[in-house]
């Protein structure tokens, strides 16, 4: 049996690229700000790790909530950008 192949549309994929690698930095600056900041503050007190952990606990925590928080936003624009694209005029 012939394989069919789908037509690319490249839009949605270049799209989907996009919001991963986005999402990605999202989750991930939280947490090396969190580490870095943790880390400074630790070294100027002497109080090595624990501020370095907790701030990036705290990192872990806000990281996932934003891109949760973005993810959303993200997709109802793009699904409003759809529906304004099939209204006819």
């Amino acid at each position: 049996m012939p394989s069919r192949k789908l037509p690319i549309n490249w839009a949605d994929t270049i799209w989907v690229l996009v919001m991963g690698a986005r999402g990605g930095l999202v989750i991930a600056l939280p947490v090396l700000a969190g580490l870095a900041l943790g880390f400074l503050l630790d070294n100027r007190f002497g109080t090595l790790p624990i501020i370095s952990l907790v701030l990036t606990a705290i990192g872990g925590i806000i990281g996932p909530v934003m891109l949760y928080r973005w993810v959303v936003l993200a997709v109802k624009q793009r699904l409003e950008a759809e529906q304004d694209k099939e209204k006819p005029e």
